[in-house]
């Protein structure tokens, strides 16, 4: 949550000075049509304060229904130290159900642990140090394994491959992966039926997963073995 939140400020910041600028601009010059691209600024920067925001939450709320996770299961989650997924996910779920975030959690494990605390969470997560390269789990671990916006930060593509093959090694023969990306996801698609993923649907996300707008979109794979 905290870097969504950076995220939405350096957005709002970026359009207010664009369209101070483009105010200014337009009634110094008395070229008014420049009002449009005003406009366009102000419709951007909206779609995409929403998308880190609401919309975010809203593809994750559908996502967890979709998956209806057992209240026991064991989730491995990779979402770049996005307190408010693991949480979400931890909130479905019972003891001996537990979700593991792995992360870096180095400069933010005390924040992360009060916070998970407050929220009456704790007996249900379980914060580790590490990454997708170096998965420090033993195999066929977890229920659920979910990746959100954290693969495509994997370069260059070979390693990426790489991950995702470390990342099927944890997950139960008859578990589920989901990746949640805005790109490569062809070459997810291609890397998990060479491990086996035989049951694999890509899923759309909407108005809610615009990054400023349809061009750059959020969408969900969720991938299976049968």
């Amino acid at each position: 949550m905290r870097k969504s939140a950076i995220s939405v400020v350096t957005i709002a910041i970026i359009a207010l000075i664009a369209v101070f600028t483009g105010l200014i601009g337009a009634f110094a010059s008395h070229e008014y049509w420049n009002l449009i691209w005003v406009a366009l600024i102000i419709i951007w920067a909206g779609i995409f304060c929403h998308t880190v925001s609401r919309g975010h939450e809203k593809i994750w709320q559908r996502l967890l229904q979709r998956l209806a996770v057992l209240k026991n299961a064991q989730v491995l989650d990779f979402s770049a130290g996005r307190l408010t997924d693991l949480m979400m996910i931890a909130g479905q779920l019972q003891v001996p159900g537990k979700v593991t975030g792995i992360a870096d959690w180095q400069q933010s494990r005390e924040i992360a642990k009060r916070r998970v605390a407050a929220a009456k969470l704790a007996d249900r997560v379980k914060l580790v140090d590490g990454s997708m390269t170096n998965l420090p789990f033993a195999n066929q671990l977890f229920d659920y394994v979910v990746i959100d916006s954290a693969l495509h930060n994997i370069t260059p593509a070979i390693q990426r491959g790489r991950a995702l093959q470390k990342t099927a090694r944890v997950l139960k023969a008859h578990g589920t992966l989901v990746i949640v990306d805005t790109r490569a996801m062809k070459e997810y698609r291609q890397v998990l039926s060479n491990v086996g993923f035989d049951d694999i649907q890509v899923i759309n996300t909407g108005f809610d997963g615009w990054w400023g707008g349809p061009w750059i979109t959020t969408k969900v794979m969720i991938a299976k073995r049968s």
